[in-house]
């Protein structure tokens, strides 16, 4: 098979030198590295196109009387972040999990019975990744999204190390700004939809941002500003990154996105129609006022006062420390803590809700409105004084504690609120006060406390782990017409697919869920779908959820495929039951037909006898098609071999030069497959675009064995032709 040559080595070098000049320049893009079609690809003998790495985890905890849980997610679990794994211990946690290739940090949650958790960020170091939960090793950091653009490619100017202003125009051919090494100057965008990135250590004495441009601060850059205006529409986004706003009040009338540190030394203004969400640390010296959107998924500490006018819609999902007072004039959602070192005032107008075991603790309140628990009951805990006005209440699962009592009330308390101070609220990264004792109850004797058992009635069952993503779904692509060469545009047979693997007490896996959905068929073969197990057949007790019509599947009792050594499970045997082509050949390819909404479908394996984790890690499982309504017709990703049903005799026929003998399945002469598979969703080529000129990364990350443009399928601009996805 053909090898790539010095292909990485070669773009290496041109990077290097570009980055050397003073001066504005183009900058190599890694698609000019990349052959112009899939068919002209040269790929490395070995790579296989995943675009997930397995990664070994080694997690300790301090020695605990009770197991513990460790849960293992993509991103902050306050901020919808995806669940990956649980798993439980005493001590020590191994296991082997699979994240995309691109995923650099990892959200892990240590929470010990009665719901106490810490959470810390960690980075993977190639393939593993270890942590100790022991004395203070625990608690939030500074973070990142999982992948943040460079100044690598897709660059229309280079400043390296600039002394200088920089200024663009309407009438200016540039689009997108890269700053590396340091840079000291202002900078003023005019021109419509123009993106600075900032990858070095930058200095300004102002920032203006007009038009609906944006800035973003990528991975390990710092700026340090005195006067930042973000205008109408324009966007701020922090990576892994240090922003400073030094002389003057940082006033937005756009988008701020802070996955870094924001230290703002004088007061920000969130204006209206607005939007700031932080998902790392703001620190702000002064004062905090909103007018408009603001979610706080992380840290936030304010020096003075913070603020909630009219048509603010203000959410916290975890940590708010105010360190004077804190005035709601509009509603407030709290779903984590707020810590007020003086006075809450709750205003007529600023009626809000706390969910969940939310919290505040203040030091004086004074209440003009209704204050509302929702779900499990929250706290508001009062160390001085409580006035409640005539407008004011407290309602539903609410406890009110002040140690002093009331002191004026002309409001209500209608139950179940109620004066208490006695409900228990674990200590977390995000609320390190906490309240109460807790009581851990263990329903179905497991050994694990209800608290932290996903299963709490069943004693088989406790814990549970995903791949993609708790709330994500990943996509299998096939071409059919192997043995021969297809088209290229990935889209034959489009498989949406997630798996949930739940585990017992003793983290070993007891079933396999498989949730899918066909999202297109570009063809006209009426293929199949299953999925083969890295387990004995009889290891299987059941299988429910098949979707089979044909006769072209032959079962044992169990539900798995008959005449197999492995477990094989076929979820459908014709795509074309599943969705319906409407009069048209294919369904969903072409962007003029009429659309077909899928359906997702579960399919459900219950093992016969729990199995050790490391002997069904999902990198082991084998999807494949068959086509054609063709049993022995399998079409399986690269690498991955195929069942006992394959007819071995299409083998070396066309195309295909799989070479059992070298581990080489289902690829061509130059290591080409007939199927991908991708970590996230994917938003496939329309019907005949090939799939290289419709991601412009794709042929670099392929070219390359992996090792570059990891996140080549994910919606960044500048990544797709929008024109041939459909």
């Amino acid at each position: 098979m053909f090898k790539v040559k010095n292909i990485a080595v070669l773009y290496g070098i041109l990077i290097l030198v570009s980055c050397t000049k003073d001066f504005k320049e183009s900058t190599p893009s890694q698609q000019s590295s990349a052959a112009s079609s899939f068919h002209n690809l040269i790929v490395p003998s070995d790579f296989k196109f995943e675009t997930y790495k397995k990664v070994s985890i080694d997690i300790s905890v301090q020695e605990n009387s009770s197991e513990c849980a460790i849960k293992i997610y993509d991103f902050y679990p306050s901020a919808g972040g995806n669940l990956l794994y649980t798993g439980y211990t005493k001590n020590k946690l191994t296991a082997d999990i699979s994240i995309p290739s691109f995923a650099r940090q990892l959200y892990i949650t240590y929470i010990q019975p009665g719901g106490s958790s810490s959470l810390t960020i960690v980075d993977v170091q190639g393939q593993s990744l270890s942590h100790d939960f022991g004395p203070k090793k625990t608690g939030l950091g500074k973070t990142n999204v999982v992948s943040s653009p460079n100044c690598a490619t897709g660059c229309d100017a280079l400043y390296n190390n600039h002394n200088g202003n920089i200024t663009i125009d309407g009438n200016d051919p540039e689009n997108t700004i890269c700053i590396t090494g340091s840079f000291n100057g202002k900078i003023k965008i005019n021109k419509s939809n123009v993106v600075v990135r900032v990858c070095g250590d930058a200095t300004s004495k102002e920032i203006e941002l007009n038009n609906g441009s944006k800035l973003i601060l990528a991975d390990g850059a710092s700026l340090e500003v005195e006067n930042f205006k973000l205008n109408y529409n324009g966007e701020l986004t922090v990576y892994n990154a240090e922003l400073t706003i030094e002389k003057h009040n940082f006033s937005i009338s756009g988008k701020v996105t802070n996955h870094g540190t924001m230290s703002v030394l004088k007061s920000f203004m969130i204006n209206g129609s607005s939007e700031f969400t932080n998902n790392g640390t703001l620190n702000v010296d002064e004062n905090i006022e909103v007018n408009s959107t603001f979610t706080n998924n992380n840290s936030i500490d304010v020096g003075n006062d913070l603020k909630i006018n009219g048509g603010a819609v203000f959410t916290n999902n975890c940590s708010i420390i105010v360190n004077d007072d804190l005035e709601a004039n509009n509603p407030l959602s709290n779903y984590g803590f707020i810590d007020v070192s003086d006075k809450l005032t709750i205003n007529g107008g600023g009626s809000s809700t706390l969910y969940n075991g939310a919290m505040i603790n203040t030091k004086k309140a004074y209440i003009y409105a209704a204050l509302t628990g929702s779900g499990t009951t929250s706290l508001i805990k009062v160390t001085q004084t409580t006035s409640i006005g005539g407008g004011g209440s407290l309602n539903g699962n609410l406890e009110y504690c002040d140690a002093n009592g009331i002191e004026t009330n002309y409001g209500s308390i209608n139950a179940p609120a109620s004066l208490a101070c006695d409900v228990y609220i674990p200590s977390t990264s995000c609320n390190s006060m906490g309240n109460g004792t807790p009581t851990i109850i263990d329903t179905d004797n497991d050994g694990i406390a209800d608290e932290i058992d996903v299963f709490p009635n069943d004693p088989n069952r406790a814990g549970e782990s995903y791949y993609p993503g708790s709330n994500q779904f990943g996509t299998l692509a096939f071409e059919d017409l192997w043995p021969s060469r297809g088209d290229y545009d990935f889209n034959d047979l489009i498989v949406d697919f997630r798996y949930r693997i739940i585990t017992n007490a003793n983290n070993e896996v007891k079933d396999v869920e498989i949730d899918y959905s066909v999202r297109a068929i570009g063809g006209s073969l009426r293929n199949g779908f299953g999925i083969e197990l890295n387990l004995p057949t009889a290891s299987v007790e059941s299988v429910t959820g098949n979707e089979l019509y044909n006769n072209t599947i032959t079962n044992n009792l169990n539900g798995t495929e008959a005449n197999q050594t492995k477990a094989v499970v076929i979820a459908f045997d014709d795509a074309f039951d599943l969705l319906t082509n409407n009069g048209t050949q294919t369904v969903n390819t072409i962007k003029t037909d009429v659309f077909t909404n899928p359906d997702t479908l579960n399919l459900r394996i219950v093992l016969s006898s729990p199995v050790p984790s490391a002997q069904l890690p999902t990198s082991s499982f084998n999807p494949f098609i068959f086509v054609g309504q063709d049993r022995g017709k399998e079409i399986h990703l690269s690498g991955k071999q195929p069942t006992d049903l394959m007819n071995a005799a299409y083998f070396q026929t066309g195309d295909d030069l799989t070479d059992p003998s070298l581990g080489d399945y289902y690829v061509t002469d130059s290591n080409l497959p007939w199927a991908i598979e991708t970590a996230e969703n994917f938003s496939y080529p329309a019907e005949k675009e090939d799939i290289v000129q419709t991601f412009g990364y794709f042929g670099a990350w392929a070219q390359s064995g992996g090792s570059i443009s990891q996140d080549w399928y994910l919606d960044f601009t500048g990544y797709r032709n929008n024109a041939k996805v459909y």
